[in-house]
């Protein structure tokens, strides 16, 4: 039989990938709407249907898996073989190698920039290009961060948020006690966007009572930290927002209880990276770097 359109079969592979028709459409800068008639005619052109549509939600069917791991295997070795011929004729070639990195601000500020002077020291030839916004697609790598449920197979887990409450040192010498997980309502909480985060982990800490005496909602992590170091109040923060300053002594824990909330921190790698050398070398400090952060704060 003739091959199907090539558009389709492109289509299929990232949505089938992504697990999302809108994601697929960035990846591929089309309009969701297209992906999805660009799938229908590829279906058509095949006679079955390739994914179970449920509710704003798409999954291969047994065919359409194998369909779609076979073509990802296709596509992987045509971009590889292009990356190849590419780099060697390149005039670059063996020069300074471009890296170009999205990262969520609050892994950035507190967490990354600290660190990244010693990659630059390790490997000068690799030049970052970083940046806060913009499509993961347009990246080499990205390091989002994303709720469980959400999180389909292109991202690649690298911590999950585990949150604990933290202050600045002079409240455990306050007026107001900090015995217990209970006297946290007694104090000024610091909320992320929304209050949830610190009622789930006041309810898994058995506290029924879960509304503070008084609160500020602020949406920024970097602010959310000089804030609680300014002595302003308590904030439920993760390891990645807290463990430079814990370790300088400007913020301290006053419980050791620790409680995983529904999310994380993922990398995403842009497809088609190949052979792409400075790609691979950040990519492996990364990791290197995440793994001795959670040998730091002690996450399994």
């Amino acid at each position: 039989m003739a091959l199907p359109s090539l558009n389709g079969m492109r289509a299929f592979e990232a949505a089938a990938r992504l697990g999302s028709v809108k994601d697929a459409a960035e990846e591929l800068h089309l309009t969701p709407s297209a992906v999805s008639r660009h799938i229908r005619a590829l279906e058509k052109n095949l006679g079955q249907d390739l994914f179970e549509r449920g509710f704003r939600q798409i999954t291969p069917t047994i065919r359409g898996s194998y369909y779609a791991r076979s073509l990802s295997e296709a596509f992987e070795a045509i971009w590889r073989a292009t990356d190849d011929v590419s780099l060697a004729n390149s005039p670059s070639h063996g020069r300074t190698q471009r890296v170009r990195v999205l990262c969520v601000p609050a892994v950035l500020n507190l967490w990354l920039a600290d660190r990244l002077p010693n990659f630059r020291r390790l490997h000068p030839a690799v030049e970052l290009e970083i940046s806060t916004s913009g499509k993961r697609a347009n990246f080499d790598l990205a390091i989002v961060d994303e709720f469980v449920y959400k999180a389909g197979p292109a991202l690649t887990l690298l911590i999950p948020l585990v949150l604990t409450p933290v202050c600045a040192p002079s409240l455990l010498d306050g007026p107001v006690p900090l015995r217990s997980p209970a006297d946290l309502v007694n104090h000024h909480l610091i909320h992320e966007c929304e209050s949830m985060r610190w009622k789930r982990w006041l309810e898994q800490e058995g506290v029924l009572d879960t509304t503070p005496k008084s609160s500020t909602t602020l949406d920024d992590c970097t602010l959310i930290m000089r804030e609680t170091i300014n002595g302003a109040g308590i904030a439920l923060a993760d390891t990645m927002m807290a463990q430079d300053f814990l370790q300088q002594g400007k913020l301290v824990a006053p419980f050791q209880a620790r409680h995983t909330y529904p999310a994380g921190i993922y990398l995403h790698q842009r497809r088609s990276i190949g052979n792409k050398p400075g790609t691979g070398l950040f990519q492996d400090w990364l990791l290197s770097e995440v793994e001795d952060h959670k040998r730091v704060m002690a996450i399994a």
